[in-house]
């Protein structure tokens, strides 16, 4: 917005500068035709009141048919030379006016560069000094991120400092505890003793009733193992000859039942037999 304000007041000192010069060229170029026409009326005029009164005394047929041309001849030069000073003045106008823009453009394009030059340094400059500010800044971030880091570790190591104390006052109230229970413990523990010591003698003497008792039974026992041996052996002897007598009742049963051929041999195996029965029982 300043740079255009600038522009703006340049085009218009060199808009007044340039208009200035153009009207005093134009002044200047202006009086010599002033003159120039002032000399041609004067000569217009003076021809026609002196020329043609001499021209109708001298010759009357022919001034009768030159006079009228000459000053229509002059208006022509005139007019043309009026038109021309128009043009030229038109055309110096238009250059003059377009010199006016070229010089304002280039003062304006000049001005321009001027300050895009000074607006590419700056912001070379606030880029130079951004790149600073962010160098900083990623610095300042990274120890704020070691910081936190830091105060991270710190909370962590206070929280277990905090478990680890209250840890301890559990240990330490149950130590106490412990140290009271061991004390009702020990009391205990002495009575107990006391009541150990008199049921130590009471099994001791428990004791010697019980290993009399054991010897009694297991002489008991030994005399029931001997007992029980002679029995089975009286066993083993009855039914051996139980196993005989019915082997001779069978054989007696046979002779008795066969003829009388072989009777002599079978009478003798059954008495046998009957002797060794009543041998056992």
């Amino acid at each position: 917005m300043r740079i255009d304000t600038q522009i703006m007041w340049l085009i218009i000192v060199l808009s007044s500068l340039l208009a200035s010069a153009t009207g005093s060229h134009y002044r200047t170029r202006r009086k010599p035709m002033q003159t120039e026409d002032s000399d041609l009326m004067t000569t217009f005029a003076g021809g026609g009141s002196g020329g043609g009164g001499g021209a109708v005394c001298d010759m009357s047929g022919e001034a009768s048919n030159s006079t009228p041309n000459k000053p229509k001849r002059i208006h022509v030069n005139a007019k043309q030379r009026s038109s021309g000073i128009a043009v030229q003045a038109a055309t110096e106008a238009k250059k003059a006016n377009d010199d006016m823009a070229t010089a304002v453009k280039v003062a304006a394009d000049k001005i321009k560069n001027e300050y895009a030059d000074k607006a590419t340094a700056a912001a070379k400059a606030a880029e130079a000094v951004l790149f600073g500010k962010g160098q900083v800044l990623e610095q300042l971030e990274a120890e704020v991120r070691e910081a936190e880091m830091v105060v991270q570790e710190e909370n962590q190591e206070l929280i277990t400092a905090e478990a680890s104390a209250q840890l301890a006052t559990k240990t330490y109230h149950l130590g106490q505890q412990e140290l009271n229970t061991l004390t009702i413990s020990l009391k205990l523990a002495k009575d107990n003793r006391e009541a150990s010591d008199q049921v130590y003698a009471v099994w001791k003497q428990s004791l010697g009733d019980k290993t009399a008792l054991l010897e009694a039974a297991q002489r008991r026992v030994t005399e029931l193992m001997r007992q029980l041996s002679e029995a089975r052996m009286d066993f083993e002897k009855t039914k051996k000859a139980a196993l005989n007598a019915a082997k001779a009742a069978q054989e007696a049963k046979q002779r008795i039942e066969q003829p009388e051929c072989g009777g002599a041999s079978r009478s003798g195996r059954g008495r046998r037999a009957w002797r060794e029965y009543n041998e056992i029982y």
